[in-house]
């Protein structure tokens, strides 16, 4: 894991803490397609949810290159997975305080972008190999 993903993960989290007295006492932390939320979760857990589930998701990265059960990923990945979480992290806490936006619209280029960038990361470490 990289420092820089952990701390992004970790601010946004201390965000969304922060926000707790204002935020309602059940969040929305599941949108449907056509944009309107359809999970909700008590709000200390709504505003935990991707930081926890994020870091998570960079010790996976990590550990399975380093155990060879898969292959590594360069370590800019995890600042990538990070600020892409921390994205959504945001979208969903403006969403929660009243914001109104179509989460879809919102999140698709984003969604794209990080594919992008992980399939150009992919290719750049077949071609290389620094990391496998």
């Amino acid at each position: 894991m990289t420092l820089v993903g952990v701390a992004m993960l970790a601010l946004s989290a201390v965000a969304g803490v922060a926000l707790l007295p204002v935020l309602p006492s059940s969040v929305a932390v599941h949108f449907g397609t056509g944009g309107e939320a359809d999970s909700f979760v008590a709000a200390p857990l709504g505003v935990l949810l991707i930081p926890v589930v994020g870091v998570g998701a960079l010790a996976v990265t990590r550990l399975a290159g380093a155990t060879g059960r898969g292959t590594s990923v360069p370590p800019v990945f995890d600042t990538i997975l990070a600020t892409f979480l921390a994205y959504v992290q945001a979208l969903v806490l403006a969403h929660n305080l009243g914001a109104r936006f179509d989460m879809f619209v919102a999140v698709v280029p984003v969604v794209v972008t990080f594919g992008v960038v992980a399939v150009v990361l992919d290719r750049v470490g077949r071609e290389d190999k620094p990391y496998n």
